[in-house]
């Protein structure tokens, strides 16, 4: 058993479950009281190491994870009969789940490591602590570079600094990637997975997006060399989110290269559903007109803990040119592919319009608490058929008038989910009583002027309208669509008659086709107790 496993058992027996992020300040905390009477160790007493500890626990920032000066020493007693920690292998059993550390699979770290050329130099790792336990293999690999390592905490930065002792090219520092000017030095290498997923902005309003894989990104081209390469993992949002995240995605592409969009196999990330993407970008804009390459990746097998995927296989690949980005408006990969499929051409020569434009777009209500003999129906995705909507089974809700009446439904209102594993659009047909969408529900309330609800049922439930709200996905396995995102799906959009010409047909076939589905199990109902009755 390595000296990392028998200290976390030992640790873990001492004080109880620890988690792995507390195991790492464990560490470090006695390695450094450790150093302090490494020339005096007959000082080294109970009392007089834990208060020693405890200073070096307050200089770090950290939350002292031994419950007294006992447990202390006698962790302390262990830890130095034996040898040297592998301090790597000690951040790379940090779990993402329970610190702010998510590591990247060595299957993405292949593909950062096809960056580096015979010409690279200078290299920035933004954030080291997320490579482990595979950073110093990739330094000694290509050991005829420059690293600079930033560590968004003191106490990372330090057990880095242990694992590149001796080395001259590496230099390790604690900064922040989410704040400006945290360093003044350009790179012809910069590789980065920002913290992406949770709701912490950067504090700084000059970034053009506050979200902080966003303000990382923009922060860190400022530090790319002319002919430098940013190799970085985002989320799906960035690829078609509207106002300060086009303004990004304009800036990109109007100052830097675009080089690769990649849309990454659901599931890579451990603990995360949130769909991601790989993106390199180049220095200096420069007057050539560059492909951009566009890809979709998928792995060997489905990773998992146990069984990480060991391969990226390309599942689609294609180029465009930056003008046909530019046009689109977006880098919605799903876009770019249907583009060479006959159902996407034919869309792209009809009269389209945002949704916004022509409805308007809501996120329904939040129900603390539920009454069933409330006067507001509440309808919740369970609510939401393939065809229609269960009223029959609808939760019920008793609220001042003036707290809901913003969510009261109407005829025509199209509801689907903002969140959940399939997307399932309705059409809402008033009822005897009032009745509101649950928060988890999205309303698209149309224009009744300029479109109608069931003919944009009709589109969005068409491969090509189902091909339009993935794209606005931000999750893999589980679903979340937020409606402003929603709100710039493109619609074609015919005459209104056409729309209504194209709704009748629909509820007459709609109408026939559930008579006879109902006929056929009334008949197959009646068959089957007579042929039982006879036995």
């Amino acid at each position: 058993m390595s000296i990392e496993a028998r200290m976390w058992s030992y640790m873990n027996a001492l004080r109880g479950k620890m988690t792995s992020d507390e195991l790492v300040t464990a560490l470090v905390l006695i390695e450094e009281t450790k150093n302090e009477y490494k020339s005096a160790p007959e000082k080294a007493k109970e009392e007089a190491t834990y208060e020693t500890m405890l200073s070096i626990a307050d200089s770090l920032g950290e939350r002292n994870p031994f419950r007294n000066s006992k447990d202390f020493y006698s962790a302390y007693t262990v830890m130095a009969q034996h040898e040297q920690v592998n301090w790597e292998s000690i951040l790379g059993m940090i779990d993402g789940k329970t610190s702010d550390v998510m590591h990247l699979p060595k299957v993405i770290l292949d593909k950062y490591e096809e960056h580096f050329q015979p010409e690279t130099k200078d290299v920035l790792i933004a954030e080291g602590e997320k490579f482990t336990p595979y950073l110093k293999e990739m330094v000694d690999k290509y050991s005829y570079c420059e690293y600079t390592i930033t560590c968004q905490k003191e106490l990372y930065c330090r057990v880095i600094k242990k694992v590149f002792a001796g080395y001259k090219n590496v230099n390790v520092i604690c900064k922040s990637i989410y704040e400006y000017g945290f360093l003044m030095d350009k790179f012809d290498l910069i590789l980065s997975l920002p913290a992406f997923g949770g709701r912490n902005l950067v504090s700084n309003n000059e970034f053009m997006c506050r979200e902080l894989d966003l303000a990382a990104t923009e922060n860190l081209l400022l530090h790319l060399n002319t002919n430098g390469e940013l190799v970085i993992i985002l989320p799906a949002r960035v690829t078609f989110a509207s106002g300060s995240v086009a303004d990004l995605r304009n800036f990109i592409q109007q100052m830097y290269r675009l080089i690769e969009i990649s849309e990454l196999p659901a599931g890579i990330f451990e603990g995360t559903g949130i769909q991601t993407y790989m993106l390199i970008i180049g220095g200096d804009k420069v007057d050539a007109i560059d492909d951009v390459t566009i890809r979709k990746y998928k792995t060997d097998t489905i990773p998992t803990r146990v069984n990480p995927a060991t391969e990226l296989l390309i599942d689609n690949e294609t180029f465009v040119m930056i003008s046909e980005l530019e046009e689109q408006g977006d880098w919605n990969l799903n876009k770019l592919f249907a583009s060479q499929d006959e159902d996407w051409q034919r869309f792209m020569g009809v009269n389209k319009v945002f949704l916004k434009d022509v409805a308007e777009v809501f996120r329904g209500k939040a129900v603390n608490k539920k009454d069933i003999n409330g006067i507001y129906g509440v309808i919740n995705i369970a609510n939401l058929k393939e065809y229609s909507i269960d009223y029959d089974s609808l939760d019920h809700l008793d609220e001042m008038e003036r707290k809901v009446a913003n969510y009261v439904l109407e005829s025509g209102d199209v509801l689907l989910p903002a969140r959940g594993t399939a997307i399932r659009t309705a059409v809402f047909e008033e009822q005897c009583y009032p009745c509101i969408a649950s928060s988890n529900i999205i309303v698209i309330r149309p224009n009744q002027k300029e479109l109608s609800g069931t003919y944009l049922k009709v589109f969005l439930d068409s491969p090509l309208g189902g091909k339009l709200l993935a794209a606005t996905q931000q999750g893999t396995s589980v679903m979340n669509i937020s409606y402003k995102d929603l709100m710039n799906v493109e619609i074609p959009l015919p005459s209104i008659e056409d729309q209504m010409q194209i709704a009748e047909e629909y509820e007459k076939e709609l109408r026939l086709y559930q008579e006879t589905i109902n006929a056929a199990e009334d008949r197959w109902k009646s068959v089957l107790n007579r042929l039982q009755n006879n036995l």
